[in-house]
């Protein structure tokens, strides 16, 4: 499975940067994709078309469950995706330090916007896999290749 991570400056006087890893939507089946919703990868990456972690990640069961059994697992869906977000965008760029990626990051330095293109294992409907050891998990449990370890710094 294809997925982009990205670092984008955030135009202003501090350097303010965004991170995101997005999967690429031709990598997801057709019949997720429009049980799901679109959004473009930063221009960084060539706003491609891309979908985020949690709805790819997400069991298909949720997309049967109705508005009120849906939030609960929702939330917990949103945790996971998180996680792998952020274990992802540390390897690729090692100067985001967070424990918990944060929508606008300040760094101390101009490291310049860049998109990196890498494989991960299939993550579709990955949440009952995953969920178990989400405290735990490494970026290597969700298929990260060893080579492209800091290698955007």
């Amino acid at each position: 499975m294809d997925i982009v991570v990205t670092r984008s400056r955030i135009a202003g006087t501090l350097p303010f940067y965004e991170y995101r890893a997005l999967i690429s939507a031709e990598a997801v089946d057709i019949e997720r994709r429009v049980r799901t919703y679109i959004v473009k990868a930063p221009k960084v990456a060539g706003s491609i078309p891309c979908l985020r972690i949690a709805p790819v990640i997400a069991p298909d069961r949720f997309f049967d469950l109705t508005d009120a059994g849906r939030g609960a697992l929702a939330a917990n869906i949103g945790v996971l995706a998180k996680r792998i977000e952020t274990l992802v965008v540390r390897i690729i760029f090692p100067e985001m330090t967070a424990d918990l990626l944060r929508p606008v990051i300040a760094i101390d330095h101009e490291p310049g916007d860049a998109a990196i293109w890498t494989d991960i294992d299939d993550l579709t409907g990955a949440y009952d896999r995953l969920a178990a050891e989400c405290d735990i998990l490494t970026a290597y449990d969700v298929g990260l290749r060893q080579d492209c370890e800091r290698r955007a710094a």
